[in-house]
């Protein structure tokens, strides 16, 4: 058979042809290679006489094309981490092929994540044969446990692999001033690369996010501000405060969020003389609370909203918004103590307005203590402020608000667990479990309560719920089985890595 270099000289003659016309530019081949004399009509060639000399010089040259040679890959690296036990190993084998019939596939999926927590919690691999089951498998909140438990032989695996395991490669650790992210990548790796130049030298990223101001979409850019939160400083004030001006909402919202976190800017000192001249105590535990009258240019320029959701006044709008922006040290200048400023009684029945707009303080601003005064004081909210107040509390405090929650109404403490980490404190889990043994409390909440129990009732407690099992009405029988399947096999996770 023809090579292709035997047929190089024919080939484009052929093409020239074809792609002017046979009566504009006819193909007489003269230098026909010997296999192929016979095959390929004699010259000049007509329509159908080009077609087939192409179809045979095209057979020739892919017949006669040389196989490429691939290189064997490198041997993969050794491992230096230890793997996992084999008890472990025979589980995580169990959960990646769902040969456990005891639970159903969403629950081996939370079961495959706590393995994977465990293992990376103390620097274990899993074994080569499970790496590509985990590549597969994995979903986008167990990927970097992957990453983790993979070790070299991951990396090895994936850099050999097809490309849709790439997101397991490790990234190369950036230099600050490249440039490839910033150029070419998505707005989190842009921003990501910004917050990184910030990192070591703040002024470089200002200059740097000043250059695609003027040509960034509006999300955009409001992502890149806030990647500017790292190496915030007063040197970012003016530019920040320029900011303000835009003329697009989201721009203004994200620089003003950035001016808040700034201690002694301008912004937090307008908001604080806001909401002073707002709120002021006039005599032992009263306030005298004034709301703003109008909605004017600075405070619209400082992001106070004019327009309030339907059937929210206007007045109470504008305070709660001016209080939630406040920086909460300022109230030093009614009360040295939260607890002591929130036992006051508002005037006109603007207290509700003036503790919503702290406890939105309070979680912007993570501070704990106002969180937990507030608390103290009887705050509670319908809707999602009250949970995140209560996550704003240190461990300690909030492991025992949580467990009085729990103990006091169940349908509200089912919202305020995903507070906690996983498995749940000593004290939540003593009061889920005194919940549980109460056979006369009926609620919705209960069953939600039993569904987050899954995953976050510590895998110790698996004796005693089997014992509650015996006695208990046929209503919740079924969820405590589940319940204690569940925890059964993670106490035995939990043991296989011992």
């Amino acid at each position: 058979m023809s090579s292709p270099d035997t047929t190089a000289a024919l080939w484009p003659h052929l093409l020239s042809s074809a792609l002017v016309g046979t009566d504009r530019r006819a193909c007489a081949p003269e230098a026909v290679p010997e296999p192929l004399v016979g095959a390929v009509p004699a010259g000049p060639l007509d329509p159908d006489g080009l077609l087939t000399a192409a179809a045979v010089v095209t057979v020739a040259r892919r017949a006669g094309q040389q196989p490429a040679r691939i290189e064997t890959p490198a041997p993969a690296p050794a491992e230096t981490a230890p793997y996992a036990p084999p008890a472990a190993q025979q589980r995580l084998s169990r959960l990646l092929s769902g040969s456990d019939v005891e639970v159903d596939r969403q629950v081996q999926r939370e079961l495959l994540g706590e393995w994977l927590r465990l293992a990376a919690d103390r620097g274990l691999l899993a074994a080569p044969q499970h790496l590509v089951s985990l590549l597969e498998q994995a979903d986008s909140g167990q990927r970097p446990l992957v990453r983790a438990v993979g070790g070299a032989r991951l990396q090895w695996l994936c850099a050999e692999g097809p490309g849709r395991w790439s997101w397991a490669m490790a990234a190369p650790e950036a230099a600050p001033g490249a440039d490839d992210d910033w150029d070419t990548g998505r707005i989190e790796a842009r921003a990501a690369h910004l917050a990184r130049l910030r990192g070591t030298d703040p002024a470089a990223g200002r200059d740097l996010l000043a250059e695609v101001w003027p040509q960034e979409k509006a999300a955009d850019l409001a992502a890149l501000i806030e990647a500017c939160v790292t190496g915030l400083g007063l040197d970012d004030e003016p530019w920040l405060e320029k900011a303000l001006d835009d003329r697009r909402t989201q721009v203004r919202d994200a620089a003003a969020r950035l001016l808040g976190r700034l201690p002694g800017s301008a912004y937090r000192q307008r908001m604080a003389d806001r909401a002073l001249a707002c709120v002021e105590a006039v005599k032992a535990r009263r306030l005298e609370v004034t709301p703003p009258a109008e909605c004017d240019a600075g405070m619209r320029r400082d992001g106070i909203i004019a327009k309030p959701p339907a059937g929210t006044g206007e007045r109470a709008h504008w305070l709660a918004q001016v209080i939630a922006a406040a920086p909460l040290d300022c109230w030093t200048a009614v009360d040295a103590d939260p607890a002591a400023l929130l036992n006051r009684k508002a005037s006109d029945d603007w207290g509700p307005t003036v503790r919503q707009g702290l406890a939105r303080a309070a979680v912007a601003q993570r501070d704990g203590q106002w969180a937990k005064a507030l608390l103290s004081a009887g705050f509670s909210d319908a809707g999602e402020l009250h949970t995140q107040l209560v996550a704003v509390l240190p461990p300690d405090e909030l492991a025992d608000t949580v467990a009085q929650h729990v103990r006091r109404n169940v349908d509200s403490a089912v919202r305020l667990l995903p507070a906690l980490p996983e498995p749940w404190p000593t004290v939540v889990c003593d009061a889920v479990l005194t919940v549980l043994r109460d056979r006369e409390r009926s609620s919705g909440g209960r069953f939600q309560l039993l569904r987050r129990a899954e995953t976050g009732l510590h895998p110790a407690y698996a004796p005693q719920l089997a014992a509650l099992l015996d006695d208990m009405p046929q209503l919740y029988v079924q969820l405590l089985t589940r319940l204690h399947t569940i925890l059964a096999i993670r106490h035995d996770i939990h043991r296989e890595f011992a």
